[in-house]
């Protein structure tokens, strides 16, 4: 398992993470990564293969998963999530492009782009109804149902 390119929620997923193994609750895990920084919050991986959230200094731990293969398709689904709200990236135009741009424009030959309104709450329903096939249990887990509130909430 490498570093992620992306990190969707903050989360992580690196096999070299340090320390490779911290003890929570009279179990081992072992750490697969991080959320945001690895000072904070620890991504751990326990002998029945759930995964696990682990903040060195709150202590204790909060189910993320079942498994590695769901945790990778809920931050999958999120970003899926996330980028379905996205703008089309900026374009960057020379001087001269932008110029008969604006010409063809007065001539009503490029029309402005409609963008209809999102739909955020039916996006909202899907993404949980896709989670909640992949993994049903986590979708009411501690550390997915804080994020699902924040979802809902409208702060993510």
């Amino acid at each position: 398992m490498s570093a992620s390119n992306e990190a969707t929620l903050g989360v992580v997923l690196d096999a070299t993470a340090a320390p490779a193994e911290v003890t929570v609750d009279g179990e081992r895990l072992s750490v697969i990564g991080h959320v945001w920084e690895p000072s904070t919050e620890l991504v751990g991986l326990d002998g029945a293969g759930a995964v696990w959230s682990y903040s060195p200094g709150r202590g204790g731990r909060v189910l993320m998963n079942s498994s590695v293969d769901a945790l990778r398709r809920f931050l999958d689904l999120f970003g899926e999530f996330f980028r379905a709200a996205d703008d089309p990236p900026p374009a960057t135009y020379t001087a001269e492009e932008m110029a008969e741009k604006l010409a063809a424009f007065r001539r009503g030959e490029i029309k402005p782009a409609v963008r209809g309104p999102d739909d955020r709450g039916a996006r909202v329903e899907r993404l949980k109804k896709a989670l909640s096939a992949v993994d049903r249990p986590a979708v009411e887990a501690g550390w997915w149902s804080l994020v699902l509130e924040q979802v809902d909430d409208g702060i993510l």
